[in-house]
């Protein structure tokens, strides 16, 4: 078995054991939380545990039922359905969040962190919190950054070693305009659709190629029906923990406090485990698909070329909130 079979499955054990445990009383309150990701992916995992921590904190007085890859929808029709109070927790894309608010975009503009902690100084910042506190005028709590990853290129044709090797490849995106963007300036042609259509886009060759994280790669299967892998790094992408307002206003104080708590212990659990699988997906994924590093000098070409597109996205967004972010940026950069 492998080394991150062995955690996922200690992790699902953890937390399907606490919450059997609890079952056993009827809780008062019972909650649904859709992901559009499969129960070994990092965002499920943390759902899983973000379940668990809010039957401990209430004392089993409220039950959050957790419906995994894509069940009740994708996240754009799970994003909705919490907004109008139907569903009452998921975790969309940023991406996803930038149609209710565009200055999500900025967290997905390519190569401007420079690494995980960078990623987490500045979305735990004041630039963050101001992102998550937008929300509550569409209906939507947030309760914190997760983790996706940085996201890289997969395709059937032939490995991307240098800018010129993207020019015509038919590349999946998530349905946000930036990604569309992106890809066509990188002279591919960008094909937006949702992530669990993937798969068979793939494996027909309605697409050559798609760009995700590692662990999406992993737990989607698409070494499957792709052939290289390239590390490009090109974005890093963040999720969002949302709740329906009108859940949590139902809730008495002390169990929305009970709530917010268990969504700040979940953050920093499915963070630590999206690293770590990702850490030792790396080996894995080398022996299911052929695996390249890129060259930083044509990653620096990838994000010139990409300049014009940036500065016409970051000119849709509020001005002051793009000036304190970029000094977020600046200010949690490693020394």
């Amino acid at each position: 078995m492998t080394r991150h079979t062995h955690f996922i499955n200690a992790a699902l054990f953890v937390c399907g054991m606490t919450a059997a445990v609890s079952q056993t009383l009827a809780a008062d309150i019972s909650a649904r939380l859709g992901t559009s990701l499969p129960d070994s992916h990092p965002q499920t995992l943390g759902a899983q545990r973000f379940s668990t921590l809010v039957e401990e904190k209430t004392n089993g007085a409220i039950e959050v039922q957790v419906f995994s890859n894509g069940i009740l929808g994708n996240d754009v029709n799970m994003t909705s359905m919490v907004q109008a109070g139907t569903l009452d927790f998921t975790i969309p894309s940023t991406a996803t969040l930038s149609s209710l608010n565009p200055d999500f975009s900025i967290i997905s503009l390519p190569f401007q962190f420079d690494d995980e902690e960078h990623a987490d100084a500045v979305l735990d910042s004041s630039v963050g919190e101001a992102l998550l506190a937008s929300l509550e005028e569409k209906g939507i709590t947030g309760l914190g950054f997760w983790e996706n990853g940085f996201r890289h290129i997969t395709n059937s044709k032939r490995p991307i070693e240098t800018l010129e090797d993207l020019d015509g490849l038919k590349i999946r995106t998530m349905q946000n305009a930036l990604y569309i963007d992106l890809f066509n300036d990188l002279n591919a042609n960008a094909v937006p659709m949702p992530v669990n259509e993937l798969f068979t886009a793939l494996e027909t060759h309605t697409v050559d190629g798609q760009e995700n994280p590692y662990t999406v790669i992993d737990t989607k299967r698409f070494y499957e029906v792709q052939d290289y892998l390239s590390q490009t790094a090109h974005a890093y992408d963040a999720l969002v923990l949302i709740a329906s307002s009108s859940f949590l206003d139902s809730l008495d104080e002390q169990n929305r406090a009970a709530v917010q708590s268990a969504a700040r212990e979940a953050t920093l659990y499915q963070r630590r485990v999206s690293r770590e699988l990702n850490q030792a997906l790396i080996a894995e994924l080398n022996e299911k698909i052929l695996i390249n590093e890129v060259p930083m000098s044509e990653r620096q070409r990838m994000q010139a070329q990409l300049s014009d597109m940036m500065d016409q996205h970051v000119s849709e967004l509020s001005p002051s909130f793009v000036s304190d972010f970029g000094n977020a940026i600046n200010s949690h950069r490693h020394r």
